[in-house]
């Protein structure tokens, strides 16, 4: 089989800016008549449905879930479930938190735009083998259940995204002001040298104020914070997959100063860069 290169210069569209955190896993066995009363969470939640039909009132609005489908909770919306079929009610569940994904406001697991009941389909196994190894591995609480379990986390909010992006194709950027995605182009484009957020400003005729302003209202952080992201998730890169010398990294992402760079690795990762370089 030929191998397949993964294209890092090229930007993938979906991106955490946060590492989500398991909050808990859990599920419902058997329950012939399952309710669960009104509540909302300040975190958000993802149920599976096993087996059996149900009825979910959320955000007002009432949805008939069956098996293969997920409901997605954001924080801060309202919900309450039950089943409503003779048949046994089964389901898998977690709770999410430090939610942020790029282009989704923090705490919002998808974009309001996206219905909270969501047909699986061809991917329902998978999304059912994901919630089920979480629930294990927190049950069993042995070495490394901690990383299986928010690895896991990750990848069934990324294939959640996949399945939906069928019906609501995903941009970060859709109905963002065009001075925000101005900016952002520019970053992604510019970061590996130094730039500042006057020389992005003057580019784009408007004031830094402005600009930094509007770029955190619709993207949930400053242009400043952005850059630094950009420049230390290229940094992790290269001290994984290279050999540079730390001031070669450094110099790669932007930064003259490598022991500014190294305290700035630390800050944002927990980590030095060579400490990090020792786990990869």
């Amino acid at each position: 089989m030929p191998k397949i290169e993964i294209p890092h210069r090229k930007s993938d569209r979906f991106r955490f800016k946060k590492t989500p955190e398991l909050l808990y896993a859990g599920q419902v066995v058997d329950e012939h008549r399952f309710y669960a009363p009104p509540q909302i969470h300040d975190y958000c939640e993802i149920i599976y449905i096993v087996e059996g039909r149900g009825e979910f009132r959320i955000g007002g609005t009432t949805y008939e879930v069956h098996p293969g489908d997920v409901a997605v909770y954001n924080a801060g919306v309202p919900h309450e479930e039950r089943s409503v079929s003779p048949e046994p009610f089964r389901l898998i569940y977690c709770g999410v938190g430090n939610v942020h994904v790029d282009g989704v406001p923090p705490g919002q697991l998808l974009p309001a735009s996206v219905d909270p009941v969501i047909p699986c389909e061809k991917y329902a196994y998978k999304v059912e083998s994901y919630l089920s190894e979480m629930l294990q591995e927190c049950d069993s609480q042995v070495l490394g259940y901690e990383t299986l379990s928010n690895n896991l986390l990750m990848s069934l909010i990324t294939l959640l995204y996949r399945i939906v992006d069928v019906k609501h194709p995903f941009d970060p950027l859709k109905d963002k002001n065009e001075i925000t995605v101005r900016t952002k182009q520019f970053i992604d484009k510019n970061y590996t040298r130094s730039i500042t957020l006057k020389e992005i400003a003057d580019t784009l005729y408007v004031s830094q104020h402005y600009l930094s302003h509007l770029f955190k209202k619709e993207l949930g952080d400053s242009p400043v914070n952005y850059l630094i992201t950009r420049r230390i998730e290229e940094a992790k890169r290269l001290l994984r997959e290279t050999n540079a010398p730390i001031h070669e990294v450094a110099a790669r992402v932007g930064y003259g100063n490598d022991k500014y760079f190294s305290m700035l690795f630390k800050k944002v990762t927990g980590q030095s860069p060579s400490a990090f370089r020792e786990t990869k």
